[in-house]
């Protein structure tokens, strides 16, 4: 697969965090609306956003800067990274 250059990616995570946030609004909205308590209907949701979001950023966040695995040595062709 090709390489994708970081702006995409920082994109693709401006567009998918407030669906995923927006959802989870739906969400937490129609389980309090269902008669649930404020525990699973306004906190639940809630953490289950920030989880995806956060999951979503650190994907594409490894995606971003081209490493496939960390550790010394982790870099393309099993180089070392320059810092």
């Amino acid at each position: 697969m090709g390489k994708v250059h970081p702006i995409t990616l920082l994109l693709v995570l401006l567009g998918a965090v407030p669906l995923v946030v927006g959802g989870g609004g739906l969400v937490s909205f129609l389980l309090l609306r269902a008669g649930y308590g404020y525990l699973i209907g306004g906190v639940l949701p809630f953490f289950a956003s920030l989880l995806l979001v956060g999951g979503l950023g650190a994907l594409l966040g490894r995606a971003a800067s081209g490493r496939r695995h960390g550790g010394p040595g982790g870099g393309r062709n099993g180089e070392a990274d320059d810092v």
